[in-house]
């Protein structure tokens, strides 16, 4: 195989990678880190009003993602996704079916690359009316 065909293969592996890592949600990251996978996102910094939790959260393709931090180890605990809309919730629900194991109408058990499992539950708030997903490592 020539230099210039090795050299694409191994462009195109790298940035597939970087896009699966990047559809999860980076639990066990840092702040640091998931600011660095997103560079050109705008971020909210803020902590939690009864917890005080320190948490991250810009827009992504399918909606507004937020990541909360443990006060120890500083790295992600927990993700909530809200959705701009039904069609990127629906779009998402999709992808998910596809991936992911359906455990409910609602929820996904997703066995990560690296070993870890993470959690995925679709919720509907009826106080806020709206819906988002929910993601963690833990039932």
């Amino acid at each position: 195989m020539n230099k210039m065909k090795k050299f694409f293969i191994s462009l195109l592996i790298s940035f597939l990678s970087s896009f699966a890592v990047n559809g999860q949600a980076h639990l066990g990251s840092t702040e640091y880190d998931i600011k660095a996978r997103y560079p050109n996102k705008k971020w909210t910094v803020g902590y939690t009003t009864e917890t005080n939790v320190r948490y991250i959260s810009a827009d992504m393709v399918y909606g507004n993602f937020t990541y909360y931090f443990d006060k120890d180890t500083k790295l992600s605990i927990y993700c909530i996704q809200i959705p701009f809309n039904n069609a990127t919730m629906n779009g998402q629900i999709e992808a998910y079916n596809k991936k992911y194991v359906i455990t409910s109408d609602t929820s996904w058990t997703a066995y990560l690359d690296e070993g870890g499992i993470m959690y995925i539950k679709l919720v509907y708030d009826s106080e806020n009316k709206l819906s988002y997903f929910s993601y963690s490592n833990s039932k």
